[in-house]
């Protein structure tokens, strides 16, 4: 197998904490963050109970382990549903703000290489290989692993593997098919039958196979990584592990400060090369943003003016919106603008800046007769505020966030020196989540050495601490 052409960006990845951030770096900007504290993925395939027949919906709610009841739709499943009946399904949508679980019946597997649909029939090959003889030769092998008329999906990156890695790659699929098959046959309770592989880890495990540059801080993600890498027959060049007295995303050696543009993207104000500003107000119902000249270029011509500043602001919201991951509707008030030629500008420039998102996930609605702009994007779970903060007017730190603010910072000291016995003052909140957190606990024992005490100090916000020796 090769590893592809190296993408453009290069990948950080924090693991210390409880949680894993990932940033994207592209041209010397921060483009994408992800916070990841695992938990339930997209794609998990579960058996579950049907708790509640809603004929006005046109779905059924399927009691599952560990989540609140899932609604499956019956246009998702294949044949009918009653109460009380075991049912095989997947999450087609991970629940978010007051929305729920999303389930379908229609079983997808997903490989690094290929997807398994069980009845499915179909052997599909990407449309963008060409050569005759190569598909043929695929379709061939593909053909015989076939079993109980599975359908099989080939991924564009498993097109140059041997027979034996897709051989190996369907018999892992399957086997997570007949588990799930087992447990139906003999239902006892609802469980997870196998966790699918988090969206996150999928564009980690495609950068590395493709050659990108990742730097990871953290030794088992570390050693996770070079792992994969290893068994898919990839060498590692591109994966480094950063060591050194300071943590990754604080790094000075860093082309860019991480933490002020994390700040950055959790503020509602942003500043525009060049002048000029945008505001970014996340809601419930929409996200609403405006555009503000702020006094800039006020020597030129305003109609001029404005079209170019709007122009700036549209590659910037676009940016925006996906390094906060924001989804839904989406209402922008640009600068007023006569000209039909300068609306149309905007956007152009939008939808170029959009590029292939365009495609499927972003739908545009145009100018409205007050001058708004409207357009929407497909949600993909939280966004990066909901994930980091709690809904308030003040928007501070989310208590998980917090904590693992703190631990990182306790790292931060330990890499510089701080080891031993010591007492660690933080926030009642954050006292208590460590006193009711091994994991966390156990970070902060590896790194001191020994376990500190703990010690709840309700002078101290959420994310701040003290560390003081032991005598």
């Amino acid at each position: 197998m090769t590893a592809g052409v190296p993408p453009k960006g290069r990948l950080l990845i924090d693991a210390v904490a409880l949680e894993r951030r990932i940033a994207l770096i592209e041209q010397g900007r921060l483009s994408r963050l992800w916070i990841d504290r695992g938990g339930p993925a997209r794609f998990d395939l579960h058996l579950g109970r049907v708790s509640k027949v809603l004929p006005e919906m046109a779905a059924a709610m399927v009691a599952l382990e560990g989540l609140d009841d899932g609604l499956l739709p019956f246009d998702r499943y294949t044949g009918p549903l009653h109460e009380g009946q075991w049912v095989l399904v997947q999450i087609s949508r991970l629940g978010f703000e007051d929305k729920g679980v999303k389930l379908t019946g229609r079983i997808a597997i997903e490989g690094l290489g290929m997807i398994l649909r069980p009845h499915g029939k179909q052997i599909e090959l990407p449309r963008k290989l060409k050569d005759e003889g190569r598909r043929a030769d695929l379709a061939l092998h593909l053909k015989a692993l076939q079993t109980d008329d599975d359908g099989i999906m080939l991924r564009s990156h498993a097109l140059e593997w041997d027979g034996a890695a897709l051989s190996g790659e369907y018999q892992l699929l399957r086997r997570q098919w007949q588990a799930a098959t087992a447990a139906l046959a003999d239902p006892k309770k609802p469980q997870r039958i196998s966790p699918a592989q988090s969206e996150v880890d999928q564009m980690i495990e495609r950068h590395l196979m493709a050659g990108g540059a990742c730097v990871v801080d953290g030794t088992n993600e570390f050693v996770r990584l070079r792992g994969i890498l290893k068994a898919r027959g990839v060498l590692d060049d591109n994966l480094t592990r950063h060591t050194g007295t300071q943590l990754l995303f604080g790094a000075s050696d860093l082309e860019i400060d991480l933490e002020d543009e994390m700040n950055i993207a959790l503020s509602s104000r942003v500043e525009l090369p060049g002048g000029g500003w945008i505001a970014v107000d996340p809601a419930t119902a929409l996200c609403a943003i405006d555009v503000n000249a702020g006094g800039a270029d006020a020597g030129r011509d305003g109609e001029a003016r404005a079209i170019e500043l709007n122009a700036r602001a549209a590659i910037e919201i676009v940016h925006q919106i996906r390094l906060r991951n924001i989804g839904g509707l989406i209402v922008i008030d640009p600068l007023r603008v006569k000209s039909r030629a300068g609306r149309d500008r905007f956007e152009a420039v939008l939808r170029e800046t959009f590029g292939a998102e365009l495609d499927g996930s972003v739908q545009i609605g145009g100018f409205t007769r007050l001058g708004l702009f409207e357009f929407s994007r497909q949600r993909s779970g939280e966004s990066l505020g909901e994930r980091m903060q709690v809904k308030s007017d003040t928007r501070r730190l989310s208590n998980q966030t917090a904590l693992n603010a703190v631990i990182r910072h306790v790292i931060g000291d330990c890499r510089n020196g701080v080891v031993g016995a010591v007492k660690l003052y933080v926030a009642p909140v954050i006292a208590e989540r460590l006193a009711l957190n091994e994991d966390g606990a156990d970070i902060l024992r590896n790194e001191l050495g020994v376990n500190p005490e703990i010690i709840a100090d309700p002078m101290l916000s959420e994310d701040a601490y003290r560390l003081e020796k032991k005598t």
